[in-house]
């Protein structure tokens, strides 16, 4: 086995590893890297990492699957939030040669002006505060049907004059049985910590470890797609409850599983529709769930380039869009 074939695999294993000590606290810093990036993903509950796709932006979540992307594409995408937030990223990719492939990717979220007051509550002026993050990605295909990825991120938050920096990696692996129409992934994302706090109070990074499972029916345009997240956090305390809400292992196994199906209905067009049962259950209204924890989306290719669009609720006031557009240049 090569040489970069043994890193890869050995990097995943040590983050496996590494992931019970991480879980160990749900207090993290950067939550912002939790922010969907991919339409599609999204689109789909939110975590939907085994999709063999051509999306430039599903790297960010499972850093194997740049192995499916074309060469030499551009990405960007904007996502809408809370008035005078702005959320945006960009990626490219390109080729090593016929089995590994790069990428960078960067991601800004700016909150706007903010009132700045003394602990007596005088006003005396106002501050600025923004989340930023870049990476560099490299995928190799470890067979003809597994491949696998790594992702290196620096991150930094300022809010004010205070400035927060950390350093995080994200791995995963793809596996494909084409014959059967199965796609497998898992991904651990956020693994790291800080090398510069805020008033030097130091957390971690809001790890998770993902795992998802994709089947296409081999007669109908349709793919199923589910997935569990944050699988090293079991513990209540993990999770929201009401007082008057049961919380034994089946509300808290809930909470871990998203779903979502593809209407594929092109080679060139789909219509997706997920569900993301913690969004369900922890951002619902009193009395009213609505719409709170589906997602819908659809994506369109047009030669070299691609759109995804999705609508979501990620909080409990407001409704999202998420955009993403890539050029193959």
């Amino acid at each position: 086995m090569k040489l970069y074939r043994k890193i890869l695999l050995c990097c995943f294993a040590a983050t496996i590893a590494a992931s019970t000590v991480q879980a160990q606290t749900q207090e993290s810093s950067f939550e912002f890297l939790r922010l969907p990036v991919s339409a599609h993903s999204s689109s789909l509950g939110g975590h939907a990492i085994s999709l063999a796709e051509p999306d430039l932006s599903l790297f960010i979540q499972n850093p194997a699957l740049l192995s499916v992307v074309d060469n030499m594409t551009l990405g960007l995408n904007v996502m809408t939030w809370f008035s005078n937030t702005t959320i945006a990223g960009a990626q490219f990719c390109n080729i090593f040669d016929e089995r590994s492939r790069y990428a960078f990717n960067a991601r800004y979220v700016s909150y706007g002006k903010m009132p700045e007051t003394a602990p007596d509550g005088t006003r005396t002026g106002t501050f600025r505060a923004k989340d930023m993050a870049v990476g560099a990605t490299y995928s190799y295909m470890l067979t003809d049907n597994l491949s696998g990825g790594l992702t290196g991120n620096f991150i930094c938050s300022r809010y004010g004059s205070m400035t927060s920096v950390a350093i995080g990696v994200d791995l995963g692996l793809f596996y494909s049985i084409p014959d059967q129409g199965i796609t497998l992934a898992v991904a651990a994302t956020n693994l790291g910590g800080q090398i510069k706090a805020f008033e030097n109070t130091f957390q971690k990074l809001p790890f998770d470890l993902t795992a998802s499972v994709s089947f296409r029916l081999s007669h109908a345009p349709l793919r199923f797609t589910v997935s569990m997240d944050n699988l090293t956090h079991w513990d209540k305390s993990d999770y929201y409850f009401t007082d008057d809400e049961r919380s034994g292992f089946g509300e808290i196994l809930k909470r871990h599983i998203s779903a979502g199906i593809d209407f594929m209905l092109t080679d060139r067009f789909y219509i997706a529709a997920g569900l993301n049962l913690r969004n369900r259950a922890e951002l619902a209204g009193e009395g009213s769930k609505g719409l709170t924890g589906i997602t819908l989306g659809t994506g369109l290719r047009i030669g070299r380039a691609m759109f995804d669009l999705s609508y979501g609720k990620y909080q409990v006031s407001e409704s999202s869009l998420i955009c993403n557009f890539a050029f193959n240049l």
